[in-house]
């Protein structure tokens, strides 16, 4: 699986050509992402023919939800599914560095027989190899892995920490390589840590920043060191 980081069908599209598997619709990435318009996933989900991952965020700067914040989310979930979401992304911790189990099963409910998948929030508990269980338990489809090093982290910093998280997962959730993946590193990444789906975002773009578009040709040579990755991890 590689995914890609979307603001606009534009984005989506390089991506898809580039050969990603999946999108990271999300408005805003350069604060790190919050929940895109209405409109904005109606246009991207009917411009590709992959599958579309929403991100509900309501507001940037915490992970740490209000009632508030939880209602707005939900009804964004419910439009955005209506809209061809195939699955949303999102976080939510107590104010304990603890999963908020009570938001994630009102985002479930909400997004009924659309997954939900975690972005790094989850590593940034106090005892992450416990949550990614508690994660699993509760049927969350995927999440994004820096090796515990939360946002802003670089993946290729964490190797020991991915592999004791592969270990936990024991397929039962996807893990997503993320956090500086790159077209010089990717073959690497996935040889060191097993795990074969990626996350990227600027290293796609032009210029290499959260403010730049998404380039097909970039996602291309992605793809390719991804694959060579797993041809070289499935040989050893």
């Amino acid at each position: 699986m590689l995914e890609i980081i979307a603001q606009t069908p534009e984005d989506a599209i390089a991506a898809q050509l580039g050969g990603a598997t999946q999108i990271d619709l999300k408005a805003n990435f350069i604060e790190d992402g919050v929940t895109p318009t209405a409109g904005m996933v109606k246009y991207v989900c009917e411009s590709v023919n992959i599958d579309v991952i929403v991100m509900v965020r309501a507001r940037v700067n915490g992970m740490v939800l209000s009632s508030k914040d939880i209602k707005i989310m939900c009804h964004d979930i419910k439009l955005s599914r209506k809209r061809g979401a195939a699955g949303f992304l999102l976080g939510a911790l107590t104010k304990e560095k603890e999963i908020d189990l009570g938001a994630i099963y009102a985002f479930q409910e909400a997004a009924e027989d659309k997954p939900i998948h975690f972005h790094l929030a989850w590593e940034m508990t106090r005892k992450p190899e416990e949550t990614l269980e508690k994660l699993i338990e509760i049927g969350i489809k995927s999440v994004r892995t820096t090796g515990g090093q939360g946002l802003g982290g670089k993946v290729e910093n964490g190797i020991e920490k991915v592999r004791r998280f592969k270990e936990i997962a024991s397929d039962r959730i996807d893990l997503l390589l993320a956090g500086g993946v790159n077209k010089d590193n990717i073959s690497d990444l996935v040889v060191q840590t097993g795990i074969i789906n990626a996350h990227a975002g600027s290293s796609v773009r032009k210029p290499p920043n959260p403010k730049g578009y998404v380039i097909e040709e970039k996602v291309r040579e992605l793809r390719k060191g991804l694959e060579v990755g797993i041809k070289k991890y499935k040989s050893e």
